[in-house]
């Protein structure tokens, strides 16, 4: 599994205002059409958090777009 976010999403994500020192708050949406709440992103790739735990519950490559949750 990655650990990274697909580059697109990745540039989405860093057109966001950030939420705390080069991190953003946002709900990712997966290619099935769930969405992903409560994410912590780090750089605009890398998955801090998810929720209160720090295990990523999914696998990355089916991220397709994110929202800005700040």
């Amino acid at each position: 599994m990655t650990t990274r976010l697909p580059e697109d999403v990745k540039e989405r994500i860093l057109s966001f205002p950030e939420y705390k020192m080069g991190t953003h708050k946002v709900a990712l949406i997966m290619r099935d059409g769930s969405v992903v709440e409560d994410v912590l992103v780090a750089w605009g790739d890398e998955v801090l958090r998810v929720g209160k735990g720090e295990v990523v519950p999914f696998d990355l490559h089916d991220v397709i777009d994110a929202e800005d949750r700040s």
